[in-house]
């Protein structure tokens, strides 16, 4: 009895010890060994606190800036830090920590005009050596080390905010939610091999311009420096996606790629985020398998690579009349007097609004790789008419590879082309003889003075190549 009670009283007292301290006067101390240890300035504004259920400690309100950049808010901010550990395994010099909780983290990273990111501290020579010789005594003394194991890891609702000074690009996730289980680390292993766990997921939105990813939810195991996501879910263009995918990080870059099954693809939807306005009515389905290495945009379109491909069929176009359209370009008008070619090239397609349309079918399958977004099989028919587009994209610089725009008859083979070249921003077209005439005729045609009606169609060639061999069919 007197045994336990001296232990009850000696833990009794201990924990009235605890209370008594107070923890602020290390903040400074802290402070210190952080900027000495990373170079990092770190601020504590908040109060440090001790709890007993269960036994940890928790720091309010922290910012870490880089000293060597000066921005407007600091590149990391915590709302609060939380470590429970067990009291147990102390007694054999092994610190066990129940769970990291982290809440409110915000990260503000910024690539500079001269490719240099907010967080990156310049390093001397001194400073080199001195880390070189710091890391010679740890090894030394590793083996003196406790065994640290953590069972639990969470993050909630951080936000992570990515600029692109040089490309004016800007990339938002918010309302993260990520709770790692299961944390286990084998010793005989090197680095991130050694290291697995079981992750949960959730982002409630992705913002990347204009485009917008909400609802990300997805599990995922670690295991060998590769992570398996078996169930990726999310909602774009209002439509719910499905699918699975993988990181790579034994690299010094993670390799992400992704496989979906698209189905029920809302098109009012994307064609309103794509082009500003929801001139399209169905729903298209296909497929979707990417992979690019995670870094800024420019390695992100580098390393891309891939396939993706939607289907739709009886789509309505809701205020153009795309037969009328097609129909024009047959290359029979003869040296026009008078086309207004400027304007068409900078206009949009509200110069063709009138009546609506029933695509078919509609094909798009673009293959990606080396920078370059081949256009394989796109392709659409109406009632009356096939057309197709051929050639590539080149998506680091955003310019427009001789893209060939063709009218098809039966066979495939081309009634008429005209090659579009330029970029994103600023298509054009490359005109010859042919092309002049039919965009002559176009604008003549909107003018109520085309004469197409007077001069017979192109007669089809019987041993012409095809153009076009896709799925989409002739009317």
């Amino acid at each position: 009895l007197s045994v336990v009670l001296f232990f009850t009283l000696s833990i009794v007292l201990f924990f009235l010890v605890i209370k008594v301290i107070d923890f602020n006067e290390y903040k400074p101390k802290i402070q210190k060994m952080i900027k000495e240890a990373t170079g990092y300035e770190l601020a504590i504004k908040g109060d440090i606190t001790l709890s007993l259920t269960p036994v940890g400690v928790s720091i309010l309100n922290v910012e870490v800036s880089n000293p060597s950049y000066q921005g407007e808010a600091p590149f990391a901010q915590l709302g609060s830090f939380d470590v429970a550990i067990e009291i147990a395994p102390l007694l054999r010099k092994e610190v066990k920590i129940k769970y990291i909780a982290l809440e409110n983290l915000t990260l503000l990273i910024e690539k500079m005009q001269d490719g240099k990111f907010n967080f990156e501290i310049p390093t001397s020579k001194i400073s080199l050596e001195k880390k070189q010789h710091e890391t010679n005594s740890s090894v030394s003394k590793e083996s003196n080390l406790p065994l640290v194991n953590v069972k639990k890891i969470k993050f909630e609702d951080a936000n992570i905010r990515y600029m692109d000074n040089q490309t004016k690009r800007q990339l938002t996730l918010e309302n993260i939610d990520l709770s790692i289980n299961d944390i286990n680390y084998d010793s005989l292993k090197s680095k991130l091999q050694a290291l697995s766990f079981k992750a949960e997921s959730t982002i409630a939105q992705a913002k990347y311009d204009k485009y917008v990813i909400k609802d990300v939810a997805m599990n995922f195991d670690m295991k060998e420096s590769l992570a398996v996501i078996e169930t990726l879910k999310y909602t774009i263009f209002d439509s719910a996606i499905q699918g699975s995918g993988k990181v790579d990080l034994s690299g010094k870059s993670p390799n992400i790629s992704i496989k979906h099954k698209i189905t029920d693809l809302k098109l009012a939807n994307l064609s309103k985020e794509v082009f500003g306005e929801a001139f399209l009515e169905g729903s298209a389905n296909g497929d979707l398998k990417l992979s690019f290495v995670l870094g800024d945009m420019t390695t992100i379109k580098s390393t891309l690579g891939g396939f993706i491909q939607l289907f739709a069929e009886n789509v309505t176009v809701k205020g153009y009349d795309v037969d009328k359209l097609l129909s024009t370009f047959d290359g029979s008008q003869k040296n026009p007097k008078e086309a207004n070619v400027a304007s068409i090239l900078s206009g949009s397609l509200g110069s063709f609004k009138g009546g609506n349309s029933v695509l078919k079918q509609i094909n798009t399958k673009v293959d990606i790789g080396y920078s370059e977004m081949k256009l394989s099989d796109v392709a659409l028919s109406t009632n009356r008419n096939r057309a197709a587009l051929s050639g590539a994209l080149q998506i680091i610089e955003e310019k427009i590879l001789d893209v060939k725009i063709a009218l098809l008859d039966a066979k495939g083979c081309s009634l008429f082309e005209q090659t579009v070249v330029g970029t994103f921003d600023k298509p054009a077209l490359k005109l010859d003889e042919k092309s002049f005439n039919a965009i002559a005729n176009v604008a003549l045609s909107l003018l109520g003075k085309s004469k197409s009606a007077q001069n017979p169609p192109k007669t089809p060639d019987e041993t012409c190549v095809p153009f076009y061999e896709g799925v989409v069919k002739h009317p």
